[in-house]
């Protein structure tokens, strides 16, 4: 296991980028360059392939302490859950090269709350390595776009991650008079020249979708999604752009459900209702006699009640979808008539409605409908 480990490792390093973060490390060479690519994903905001690649050189050179700082690197410096402060104290500093200390000092300094520490730990490491592309990377920050153009301009090969913050700039419109997304893909461009991985296609399909442009977002996202797909963080935003993709038909599903729901409770079918409701949460419902806000379930399917329906239309839909594409709400009337069973008085019914309907991962699920009647109509009995 051992060997097959040490070859994987090996034959990892002939594809390794050429971006140099850290210069002078006391890793072996072949670790040294894995944890210099292993860098290069935790800046392109790939933590997770950092953390593996990290975890892989731990096991085969028992003497690369940096390869524990990128996972404490790739950690929360947050002091109520963050994880980093207990990670940097298993690194033995000793074991670490001068500019891997000055790494060290720095993710040190994150965990604490005083910005004094943090300003006197980089002044000190920048004095010091003034040509670390890592030292300098910490100077980048989205407060001033520019610091990102003199890093491009500094290290022209370890400016892939800089690029993708610039890509954000552009399509902003931070930089120039307002959005600009021919320069933010352009930037994207000379990104995927510099730094293969799956925040690229995660960035180009975010900024499409600023732009409007919803297959481009869709199709780049699989591509990130791709990249490593069981419990991928690129997972969330695919349902997303596909239901922007195919909004129409998305739509017509809802208002077919919401049919299809209330003709179940029309015919008492508890098996077809129950398609339409949530496990997890209720759906709580204001019926168009204008009572109390109730619950309604399965239960309520069976309860007896003195009219009959002698005819019920939903119609006039709109769908009304939040920006998340998460969760809709649908507008509609109803209108029809029902006969009391005692008097056999029949009364004409009109009502204006709304429900709200949430995507789980169950499918859409019901978890409110409002009934009213409509101008002069009237509703169910009390």
């Amino acid at each position: 296991m051992k060997i097959q480990l040490t070859i994987f490792i090996l034959a990892l390093s002939f594809h390794l980028s050429a971006q140099q973060w850290i210069s002078d490390s006391k890793c072996n060479s072949d670790s040294a360059k894995i944890i210099n690519d292993a860098i290069s994903h935790l800046v392109n905001i790939e933590q997770l392939v950092a953390v593996g690649m990290a975890k892989a050189v731990m096991i085969s050179d028992k003497k690369c302490e940096c390869a524990k700082l990128v996972l404490a690197a790739a950690s929360s410096g947050n002091q109520n859950f963050g994880s980093r402060k207990e990670k940097l104290s298993e690194v033995n500093i000793k074991k670490l090269s001068a500019e891997e200390k000055a790494w060290y000092d720095l993710l040190v300094a994150t965990t604490t709350e005083e910005e004094e520490d943090w300003s006197e730990t980089y002044s000190r490491a920048i004095a010091e390595f003034p040509n670390s592309a890592l030292i300098n990377w910490f100077s980048t920050s989205r407060e001033d776009w520019s610091t990102y153009i003199n890093f491009a301009k500094k290290f022209p090969a370890n400016a892939a991650a800089a690029y993708n913050m610039l890509a954000y700039a552009h399509a902003y419109g931070e930089i120039g008079n307002g959005p600009d997304y021919e320069a933010a893909f352009a930037s994207l461009d000379k990104l995927e020249t510099l730094h293969v991985g799956p925040n690229s296609y995660d960035s180009r399909a975010e900024i499409a979708a600023m732009k409007g442009d919803y297959e481009m977002a869709l199709d780049n996202q699989l591509k990130a999604f791709d990249y490593a797909t069981s419990s991928s963080p690129y997972q969330y935003n695919l349902p997303v752009y596909w239901r922007k993709v195919n909004e129409s038909e998305v739509s017509n599903g809802l208002i077919e459900a919401q049919k299809n729901m209330q003709n179940a409770i029309l015919e008492g079918s508890i098996e077809e209702f129950s398609k339409y409701i949530s496990d997890e949460f209720g759906l709580v419902t204001g019926d168009s006699n204008l009572g109390d806000f109730y619950t309604f379930s399965t239960d309520n399917i069976t309860q007896g009640q003195n009219y009959t329906w002698n005819s019920f239309e939903l119609r006039d839909f709109e769908t009304h979808f939040s920006p998340d594409m998460r969760t809709v709400i649908l507008t509609f009337y109803a209108s029809g008539s029902y006969t009391f069973t005692d008097s056999s008085e029949e009364v004409s019914y009109s009502t204006r409605a709304s429900s709200v309907w949430i995507a789980t991962d169950q499918g859409w699920k019901c978890a409110h409908a409002n009934w009213a009647p409509y101008k002069t109509g009237i509703g169910i009995p009390n």
